[in-house]
């Protein structure tokens, strides 16, 4: 594809200025000579080669090479260059000499040379002589990109020194560079630990006693593959995984801001995304469908015009959810003003951008973006796409407010089964309406009776006047009215159980029968659900681009487009969707397909973000150690070619997750030890000197556990986890002390307080008080990456919470019913949390602090089993408390 001169240059420029690879600015063959501009063909050449010296806040020998209005100032040793005059100017002599660049700094070519003397020559004409030159380049010259925009190399597998030492192809990678550096991978860990480590990474749940025993017997070559199989066959591999999607996703069950304790606004039906992930993943939905359906899943079916809302709509439709995670104050009508609408949109590009592309695409809302190649108008074509559905201009709430507002949520059945349904409960109504209005007629006389007899008890002054006043309308009374009111008809009110006591038998007969047909009837009433979904709601509105990102200073009509660093041209950044189905403007399927599609080299990046971030969480590390920032100010991939080619199996095999992960954790480096350095090569390699971080992956690194790993973790050990799988969240309260915990009183069942932490309330603030303590993060918009910290708040959590304490007891009535003596006891509550048996030492001293405890509580005044229960208590909340039992090992 022929790329215009001007285009190239702008791609050059950028380069030049966000660390690019160094090259030489060039015009296709077929281009017409064109007079040279400094923005169009010499900002390029001087931005990759010069600014980094002649462009800083102090130049080099006073020479700011930035604008053309300074190079004719010329710095120390005065102008640069002499219009007109090529032979004459300071700039082309030095590069002529091979001066400039200095040495080291790479060297110009003939046609960088030959365009500097011509734009000399032509009389160093700009367009504007005192501005720095910014703008984005187009993927054409794709092998000179920044790393995350090119597309994937597809590489081979190198071929490592030592074979044997090799699993799979991820070990060559690894083993190369290690080699490098004169190291070698860490000796295998033991198969205890293994089995701990894929149970905690794969499930998040410590293995059993038998699962532990099971593997250790199979002595077959494949067991370990034979168990990695099976683990992510298991309902919970997807709550295990679907947690750090939802991350992601920045997924809360509350609506609003959230930042208050004891106001819990919750959107119903929101849970059902958080099953749909946890759904998709166990069922290893490929990558690329699972983000189509969350980006436009309401336009993959026309679900408007169905009788029936197939299961595969249902799930479509709910799959955007992942589009109404940002926080939505319109849920009051004090809520309801532009400036929220538009903040919803950015949060919402936000997550997309951060979350699928790891660019902070948000950082160009007011002004180009300062490090990455994102301009502003990139990002308004990118918000355009989102319009059609957030149209500030139609605005749905997230919640209705009043009994006329149309929220923003559509019903889990189609909208002819609504309209179906509204016109039975219509029918129902009337006919409901008849019956009631033959029970008023029933009881009227009774009532009246009833109300005279109150009224005679009355002083005969005022009877009157009470009566009257009860009888006008409220709004029509008068001030004694209203008093009258007020004060007395509370008194002669009567009350439906007085009225049923005076009934006669005909009638007390004739009011049975009349509210059973009324009861019977309203059973048929239709009734139905909500989903929380996105879907577009009116025609698309015109967005605009907006001037420092305020609403109320909207700028030129933005054109729904993408990212042009990820596009081959002007022209196929602008998006021209096909609406799929009427009344959808098909610009998220659209958004999606560039995604994902094998053409479009935005799927490298999408497929690398997604690689890294699934490495990172199985090794503790990502191969881009900055898992939330692909751009200029995230850190380098420590192994990129190992990356491509681990993304380009990932898109070769379907997207898939579960291959992936199978791929990464039956490779050597995963099943090495965490303890201890590299082995060397040679005797003066020492692998925590050559490399301290552990960039090249010489041995496992220590990893503590999530903060809702650390909660179930507890509950598998106590064997009170509620295993079940899915429904609506668990809900939590703030006690008066601050604390936040499970709301007991309002369980379903008394075993939900001990479900699964992906299932508790969901919030932006204020979760669990534990998990808290243990990093659980606070979602302002999503979370890419979990802090982690070792704080005394937390041992102190673990030996005083609540739930520690309560857990213990009931781990410690689990191991004295599994075990009688002492000895038993401790070595069932190490396998129990630990995963192992404990070692001679262990075992000894465990055993004589049980009796020094016992001791201690009988001379408390125990008897000899409460003693010896309570010691058994404090031992297993002495094994919560041990970094082995916090860390994946």
């Amino acid at each position: 594809m022929r790329m215009p001169c001007r285009d190239l240059a702008r791609y050059v420029a950028f380069l030049a200025v966000f660390g690019g690879v160094p090259f030489s600015a060039h015009v296709a063959a077929d281009e017409p000579q064109r007079v040279p501009t400094f923005e169009q063909s010499v900002w390029p050449i001087l931005a990759v080669n010069c600014v980094a010296c002649h462009g800083a806040a102090q130049p080099k020998a006073g020479l700011d090479l930035r604008t053309v209005s300074a190079i004719l100032r010329g710095g120390e040793s005065g102008a640069a260059i002499v219009r007109n005059d090529a032979d004459a100017s300071l700039i082309i002599e030095r590069i002529v000499a091979g001066e400039m660049p200095p040495a080291g700094k790479g060297k110009l070519t003939g046609k960088d040379v030959a365009v500097l003397r011509a734009w000399v020559e032509a009389g160093a004409p700009a367009e504007r002589p005192d501005v720095v030159p910014t703008a984005p380049p187009l993927l054409n010259d794709a092998e000179q990109l920044f790393w995350a925009f090119r597309p994937l190399a597809h590489c081979r597998p190198p071929a490592p020194a030592d074979p044997a030492e090799m699993a799979n192809e991820i070990d060559a990678f690894l083993l190369t560079k290690l080699a490098e550096k004169g190291l070698r991978f860490s000796p295998r860990a033991d198969r205890v630990t293994l089995v701990r480590r894929l149970s905690l990474d794969l499930l998040g749940l410590p293995p059993s006693p038998e699962e532990v025993d099971s593997f250790l017997a199979d002595q077959a070559p494949d067991a370990y593959e034979r168990l990695v199989d099976r683990l992510v066959a298991s309902p919970h591999f997807g709550e295990r995984w679907g947690r750090h999607w939802l991350d992601v996703a920045g997924y809360a069950d509350t609506v609003g801001f959230d930042i208050d304790a004891n106001q819990i606004i919750v959107s119903e039906g929101k849970w059902l995304y958080r099953d749909y992930v946890v759904h998709a993943l166990n069922e290893d939905k490929p990558f690329d469908r699972f983000l189509v359906e969350q980006l436009a899943g309401d336009e993959l079916y026309d679900w408007k015009r169905a009788e029936h809302l197939s299961p595969e709509m249902r799930e479509a439709l709910i799959a955007t959810g992942f589009l109404r995670t940002a926080r939505d104050l319109t849920h009051e009508d004090v809520g309801v003003i532009p400036q929220n609408f538009h903040n919803i949109l950015h949060d919402t590009l936000e997550i997309v951008g951060t979350g699928l592309l790891a660019l902070t695409v948000n950082c160009a809302r007011c002004h180009d973006h300062k490090f990455d190649p994102i301009t502003q108008e990139d990002y308004y074509r990118l918000t355009a796409l989102f319009t059609p559905a957030y149209n500030p201009a139609a605005w749905r709430p997230v919640m209705p407010f009043a009994a006329n507002i149309q929220d923003r949520s559509l019903p889990n059945i189609s909208p002819a089964e609504v309209a179906d349904g509204e016109r039975r409960n219509h029918e129902i109504d009337h006919r409901v309406e008849g019956w009631k209005g033959e029970l008023v007629d029933l009881r009227r006389p009774y009532q009246a009776r009833l109300f005279e007899n109150k009224l005679s008890m009355l002083p005969e002054p005022i009877r009157a006047d009470t009566k009257a006043a009860l009888e006008t309308a409220a709004e029509k009374r008068n001030e004694v009215q209203k008093y009258l009111a007020e004060k007395l008809a509370g008194t002669v009110a009567v009350k439906p159980a007085e009225i049923a006591a005076t009934l006669s038998e005909s009638d007390r007969a004739a009011v049975m029968r009349l509210e059973a047909k009324i009861a019977e009837e309203m059973s048929h009433r239709a009734a139905w659900g909500k989903i929380q979904a996105l879907w577009d709601v009116g025609p698309p509105p015109a967005t605009h681009l907006l001037v420092r990102g305020n609403y109320e200073t909207p700028g030129p009509e933005a054109v729904p487009g993408f990212l042009r660093v990820l596009c081959r041209s002007e022209s196929e950044a602008k998006i021209t969707a096909v609406p799929p189905h009427e009344g959808t403007s098909g610009r998220r399927s659209e958004l999606a397909r560039r995604l994902v599609s094998a053409e479009s080299p935005a799927s490298a990046l999408v497929a690398r973000v997604m690689v890294n971030r699934v490495w990172a969480h199985l090794f503790g590390r990502g191969i881009v150690p900055t898992a939330d920032n692909f751009g200029q100010q995230g850190e380098r991939p420590t192994n990129p070619e190992l990356l491509d080619w681990l993304s380009a199996q990932f898109v070769a095999e379907g997207w898939r997750i579960k291959p992936l992960i199978r791929r990464m954790v039956t490779s050597a480096a995963y099943r090495q030890a965490s303890h201890g350095p590299a082995e060397r090569v040679v005797s003066t390699t020492d692998a925590n000197h050559v490399d301290p971080g552990n960039q090249l992956l010489g041995r496992m690194r220590l990893r503590r556990l999530e903060s809702e790993v650390v909660r179930d973790a507890v509950l598998a050990a106590s064997g009170k986890l509620n295993r079940a799988v899915g429904g609506p969240p668990v809900l939590t309260r703030a006690r008066p002390d601050g604390l936040v915990v499970v709301d007991k009183e309002r369980l379903a069942e008394k075993a939900d307080a001990w479900r699964r932490s992906i299932y508790l309330l969901a919030r932006r603030a204020y979760n669990l008080s534990l998990l808290t303590v243990f990093d659980q993060p606070l979602v302002a918009t999503n979370c890419l990456c979990r802090d982690v910290s070792a704080v005394p708040s937390q041992s102190l959590t673990m030996l005083n919470d609540e739930f520690v304490l309560e857990q213990s007891g009931y781990f410690a009535e689990r191991v004295a019913a599994g075990a009688t003596s002492p000895p038993a006891q401790i070595d069932l509550a190490f396998r129990l949390t630990l995963g192992r048996r404990p070692t001679p030492e262990e075992a000894a001293w465990c055993e004589e602090s049980m009796a020094q405890q016992t001791g201690l509580f009988h001379a408390s005044g125990l008897d000899d089993d409460q003693a010896a229960r309570q010691a058994l208590i404090q031992f297993c909340r002495t094994l919560f408390n041990t970094s082995e039992f916090l860390y994946v090992e």
